[in-house]
């Protein structure tokens, strides 16, 4: 039997400083640690004090806005296998694990201009990489589409910074003469709930005069937010684990990867923030109502057209012009997201309920479906989202997008008229 002085000296010892303290980045590590044996120092998770002399076995650092804490990264770095979280960089030599910020303002716009969206804005309040990335994803996603966005940085002090009221007044005057619905896409979540407040204390509607998205997807900040926020999801979770992974790996003498792990964003969590149709047309929105109020239920093209008051090829013509598909094709696409709420919401529902509830018919045309524009059968991707549940709102007005999931093609065969499935 090995002593306790042995055992304290087989255990590696690693210690975590982050420059910011995402829950789930220290879950997924400490659930890591613990199956693998490491002595974990967690005092910085706490209390933000590093140790004056450190010497242990490895590092999983973020870059800080703290001098202290980022001379004790640079300090220690070079002495023992270290990794790096997020895109920032400390100035180190390290391996890196970050996210996809260029994808993830990708997503923000492909979101935005499904929803009828034609005006657009950023909103950061820091420079860096991060934001730079973020912005150039989002404005030439935008771009390829023939839409511009309007940069709103604000370009004050460190200090100046910490002056909530002195950014949120500048904000204001900002979006004071902006055309609407304008939507904005926002450096993180934080920021986000803070533009939100802003727009209330002027009058100004969200999401129907200005729908906001923020980046991160942290729940307590989206969700307590005075509207709930919708927000890119980073895939927080991955990231951790592929840095604990990583970090392992070169405990153990493996050499450096070349270049830096990029991880994807798992795609747009809505909430109400951005649940809204930009759309001008009267006819389109009394259109879209009646759709979203009854996707649990066969109807047809001509119900819908009857609903809006208009025929069936002047909303055929309406969809396209607006909205870039056809009604079909809306239909199609609120129905699978409306199948992917469900599943969130109850993992336990069974298909042929499933299929029901979400107006596709049998269970036999879902699975279809699902194998079509998911990749995998709905058993499969049930049993995914039961390990890293992402539910996300419905109503009537528009769709919910948790994973990113395949685009749907123009004119899918089959639900161009009648009863849709």
């Amino acid at each position: 039997m090995q002593s306790a002085s042995n055992q304290l000296r087989f255990k590696r010892r690693v210690l975590v400083a982050l420059g910011w303290n995402d829950p789930r980045t220290i879950r997924v590590i400490g659930q890591y640690a613990r199956n693998a044996g490491w002595h974990l120092e967690t005092r910085h998770f706490f209390d933000e004090i590093v140790p004056l002399q450190w010497r242990g076995d490895g590092l999983i650092v973020s870059y800080s806005q703290r001098s202290d804490v980022l001379a004790f990264i640079r300090r220690q770095a070079p002495r023992q296998p270290t990794v790096l979280l997020g895109r920032n960089q400390p100035g180190i030599d390290s391996a890196q694990v970050m996210e996809d910020n260029v994808m993830a303002g990708r997503f923000a716009a492909r979101h935005f201009m499904e929803r009828g969206h034609i005006e657009f804005a950023w909103l950061s309040a820091y420079r860096g990489s991060v934001s730079s990335d973020r912005y150039g994803g989002f404005s030439s996603e935008l771009a390829e589409s023939g839409f511009k966005c309007r940069k709103l940085e604000h370009r004050g002090s460190r200090s100046s910074l910490r002056d909530g009221r002195r950014r949120q007044a500048w904000l204001a005057r900002q979006l004071d003469g902006l055309p609407r619905p304008l939507a904005c896409y926002v450096l993180d979540d934080q920021l986000a709930s803070e533009m939100i407040e802003v727009c209330l204390s002027n009058g100004w509607r969200v999401p129907e005069d200005f729908a906001v998205m923020g980046t991160g997807n942290i729940e307590i900040a989206c969700e307590c937010s005075h509207v709930p926020i919708s927000s890119v999801d980073l895939d927080e979770e991955e990231i951790a684990l592929k840095a604990a992974q990583l970090l392992d790996r070169l405990m153990r003498g493996r050499k450096q990867p070349a270049r830096p792990i990029m991880i994807p964003p798992r795609g747009v969590v809505i909430r109400s923030s951005t649940d809204f149709l930009a759309v001008a047309s009267p006819a389109l929105r009394l259109a879209v109502d009646f759709i979203g109020a009854n996707l649990h239920r066969p109807f047809s093209l001509e119900h819908a057209a009857e609903a809006a008051g208009v025929s069936r090829r002047t909303l055929y013509n309406l969809f396209k012009r607006h909205l870039a598909r056809s009604p079909a094709e809306f239909i199609l696409k609120a129905r699978l997201d409306r199948a992917r709420h469900l599943v969130a919401e109850s993992p336990n529902l069974t298909i042929s309920n499933l299929a029901a509830q979400s107006g596709l018919g049998s269970p036999r045309t879902l699975t279809r479906l699902f194998l079509r524009y998911e990749g995998v059968s709905a058993r499969t991707w049930k049993k995914a989202l039961r390990k890293s549940p992402h539910p996300a709102p419905w109503n009537a007005s528009g769709s919910a997008t948790v994973f990113p999931g395949k685009e749907i093609p123009l004119n899918p065969s089959g639900f161009m008229s009648g009863q849709m499935p």
